[in-house]
This record gives C-alpha cells, structure tokens and sequence, in this order.
C-alpha cells in the first residue's frame, strides 16, 4: 500500500539525507507522529506525486 511506503519515507530518506527538492524536507522538524498526519492529509494525487518524486530521486542517485 502506498500509505505504507510514504510512512517509511516520512520517517527517513533511504539514503539519510533529504534533497533540498524532497517533498518531506518541509516537514522533517515534526515528531513521526505529525508526519504520519501530514501524510494522511494529503490526496491521492500529492501522495502519488511524492511516490513518484522518490523514484526519480533514487534513481539519480
């Protein structure tokens, strides 16, 4: 599920250092718990173009 996936990205960059252009980068100060609210709020069309952002992003790297 892709709620699953973003949870995970939320929590931390596979690589351990957010892009200045990742998505996640606004809310890194909040707690795991905000994150995961954060991404609740989003629609389905942000959560599948932050999904996609990633895999550009980690295909770059």
């Amino acid at each position: 599920m892709e709620e699953n996936n973003l949870y995970g990205l939320a929590y931390n960059c596979p690589t351990l250092q957010r892009k200045s252009d990742c998505p996640f980068k606004e809310v890194d100060h909040l707690s795991f718990k905000e994150k995961i609210k954060w991404v609740e709020r989003l629609s389905k069309e942000e959560k599948e173009a932050i999904l996609e952002h990633h895999k550009v992003c980690s295909s770059n790297r």
